[in-house]
């Protein structure tokens, strides 16, 4: 007889003699056995005919161990603290007398672990002794603990013959099925949860015709985790099996397959798009152990295109306070071309809206798109959301969305072990943390990767940068810029287990960070932020020494209009012309392009070049020139300087020597949007949709050729942070 069950309970039912089995049994009290006394003392229902000594042996199992690959030898949980006989019919005994002997003759037997009748260390061996009557007996066994919640059970009937113990007649096997108490059920799906668990009425996202695998475990009353066999039988949407391989075809074309050995089922939505309805349910052998429980969890699960290649998620801010995500495809090539748009759609899963006030996104290896929405404070601090890849095309109706630690995050990275890291704007307050990081699944990490206010006091984050795997900084490791944006600035590299490398210099402020990966060993770029004290500085990543720093000059640097002097890039000279950087992007092939507000109040972007020298290429690109010599007109602003500030929000590189720059400009403004520079070209300094008449600094010079501007795409809200997928 073959039962599906939690962990073999093997029986061994065999014919000794009463006395010394019961004698062998002194760790275990039972009832006691069939009176021998005067026929005076028999009650009228006892059965007083013939009885045959028999021996059960059960083998305990210690807990699972998810390394260990031996099969164990029974179900027995390792809380079982008894085993209880009772017989339910006997083809010799009256329903009378059958309820007579279980009084009598059978009933509880103690089982103490680690006891001369259970030795072992786990598994355990147990040696109980009962008496049963000859012919076909049907009996219950049941595996309970000290508060006699059924562990495991089986109802089974065995034909006992009368015969000696030497004769090793009544050898009998039977397996006892498992009583599950709770019912999990888990994937690592890779996407937006990485490793997780299902909950009621959740929806499971992939991507197009991906199957995923789903794990179901069970605990029995004591808590423990139940092994096979004994296991329940799993039911997938009124499916127990895999219909040979081809599995079951369920309404929204979804394909249904169950795996009753691993308790395991895949899901797969054979037209790449569409969600359908999962009911899972564990029952017990209904009709041959007694038990009754019913097991029930219902989930969706969800299929949607990949996203497209060479799509570029655009922040939209749409109010002081609220945002949202526009999605493009760009076509790369000598001009570069912004392709059809929509709008990422913003649900509210639970925690909060997967795009409320988004301030930072990027994709991860799977094509989800992981955001930093900001907060306005008490009670809306922020939150983190994470849109699965199959979702991002077909509505965004699934996300996953955490608030712990938020205080208006303003950063998002990437670690390499697949952690997310985000910081915290400057001047976070109270208990609130500058940086702090999710693992793999997208839940909050253990706090040794957490930077607090403890560690650093009353210090923000202006810079954030994941750390490449080295034998210095292991998987996971973040650089992190902490500072008051004045005095006190430090350059953090924290690794996973909590230990750091601090990296201090006087020309650190406030800065904005980035990492050279093209050279060996890497090192971390730093651009200050702080008039004169304004520096691009390169680090040794590894150490922490400084490779290099100059000054980030502003248009002073050029004097005619065409060629910048002598002293371009300008790493000698130093005074309150310095242009303030406020963000630092550096390329795969190791450019590095540094966006900062010059002492016209409007920005610049100057691109340095990958050598060891490390060259500006060309001129810088001039978002504050003036549309004449000394004129008080700006190309790029709505309204010349008096009007809205012109503000740089992101630099990305979307390919080793492209750039593109987010530039607001003030409303509706033509010159609003997102430009694409080819940095291994020179071009004119100002092109359309900047004024071409003219294009001059501060000092009525014309600037000089730049990289390239080989794309544009206007936009009416001003745009924020990009992400770009390849």
């Amino acid at each position: 007889m073959t039962r599906l069950g939690n962990k073999l309970f093997s029986t061994v039912l065999a014919l000794l003699t009463s006395a010394s089995l019961l004698a062998g049994c002194g760790g275990g009290a039972h009832s006691s056995a069939l009176p021998q006394g005067a026929a005076t003392l028999t009650p009228a229902s006892a059965y007083t005919g013939p009885l045959a000594d028999t021996t059960f042996t059960v083998t305990i199992p210690p807990p699972p161990k998810p390394s260990s690959k031996l099969r164990r030898p029974s179900y027995v949980s390792s809380s079982t603290s008894k085993i209880v006989f009772t017989l339910v019919t006997s083809s010799i005994l009256s329903p009378a007398q059958v309820t007579s002997f279980n009084t009598s003759s059978l009933g509880t037997f103690a089982v103490t672990l680690n006891s001369a009748t259970c030795p072992g260390s786990g598994p355990w061996t147990c040696t109980l002794a009962i008496k049963l009557p000859p012919g076909s007996d049907n009996l219950q066994i049941s595996a309970q603990d000290a508060s006699s919640n059924i562990l495991s059970q089986q109802i089974q009937t065995f034909t006992v013959t009368a015969g000696t113990s030497a004769a090793l007649v009544n050898h009998f096997t039977t397996i006892l099925d498992a009583n599950a108490n709770t019912m999990t059920i888990s994937a690592s799906s890779g996407f937006c949860a990485g490793a997780f668990t299902v909950a009621s009425a959740q929806t499971i996202p992939t991507v197009g015709t991906t199957a995923i695998t789903f794990s179901v475990s069970y605990k029995d009353l004591a808590g423990k985790t139940i092994i096979g066999p004994g296991l329940p039988v799993l039911t997938v949407n009124g499916h127990t099996d895999d219909n040979n391989t081809n599995g079951y075809t369920d309404p929204g074309n979804l394909n249904t397959k169950v795996n009753q050995a691993t308790q395991t089922y895949t899901l797969q939505i054979t037209t790449g798009s569409g969600t359908a309805a999962v009911a899972v349910a564990a029952t017990p052998n209904v009709g041959t152990d007694g038990l009754s429980f019913s097991k029930t969890l219902n989930h969706s699960f969800q299929a949607g295109p990949a996203p497209a290649a060479s799509l570029l998620a655009v922040i939209e801010q749409t109010g002081a306070a609220s945002g949202k995500v526009d999605l493009f495809t760009v076509t790369l090539g000598a001009s570069d071309l912004f392709g059809s748009t929509s709008t990422l759609t913003s649900t509210n899963p639970g925690a909060g809206p997967d795009v409320d006030f988004p301030q930072d996104l990027l994709f991860d290896t799977n094509g989800d798109l992981l955001i930093a929405n900001g907060g306005a404070g008490n009670p809306d601090f922020g939150n983190f959301a994470c849109i699965p890849a199959g979702a991002i095309t077909t509505g965004a109706n699934v996300a996953t969305v955490l608030t712990t630690n938020m205080n208006d995050p303003e950063f998002i990275e990437l670690g390499t072990d697949s952690s997310v890291a985000l910081g915290n704007v400057p001047a976070a307050s109270g208990t609130k943390t500058p940086t702090f990081v999710l693992s793999g699944a997208y839940t909050p990490a253990s706090a040794s990767r957490t930077i607090t206010n403890t560690d650093y006091p009353g210090l923000g984050v202006t810079g954030l940068v994941a750390v490449p795997t080295s034998g210095t900084h292991p998987a996971g490791s973040y650089a992190v810029t902490v500072t008051n944006g004045t005095t006190t600035s430090h350059v953090v590299v924290k690794h996973p287990d909590g230990t750091v490398l601090q990296i201090d210099n006087a020309h650190l402020v406030a800065p904005s960070l980035g990492i050279d990966t093209s050279v060996s060993p890497n090192q971390l770029v730093a651009a200050s932020q702080n008039g004169a004290n304004s520096y691009v500085n390169f680090f040794n990543l590894l150490t922490g020494t400084l490779v290099k720093q100059f000054v980030i000059q502003d248009t002073g640097c050029y004097n005619n209009g065409t060629t910048p002097y002598a002293g371009c890039p300008p790493n000698t000279a130093s005074g309150s012309s310095n242009m303030k950087a406020n963000i630092t992007a550096v390329s795969s092939t190791g450019y590095v392009a540094v966006s900062g507000i010059t002492n016209s109040g409007e920005p610049e972007v100057q691109v340095y070049d990958n050598t060891a020298n490390r060259n500006q290429v060309g001129g810088p690109i001039p978002y504050d020139a003036t549309t004449t010599v000394g004129g008080a007109t700006w190309n790029y602003s709505v309204s010349g300087g008096a009007g809205p500030a012109i503000i740089v929000h992101a630099l990305r590189w979307i390919t080793g020597t492209k750039l593109l720059v987010s530039l607001a400009t003030g409303g509706t403004a033509a010159t609003q949007g997102l430009y694409i520079y080819d940095v291994t070209q020179l071009g004119p300094a100002c092109v359309a949709p900047a004024s071409t008449t003219g294009c001059f600094d501060q000092n009525g010079h014309a600037f000089p050729n730049s990289p390239k501007q080989t794309g544009f795409h206007q936009l009416t809200n001003t745009p924020l942070s990009v992400a770009y997928k390849p």
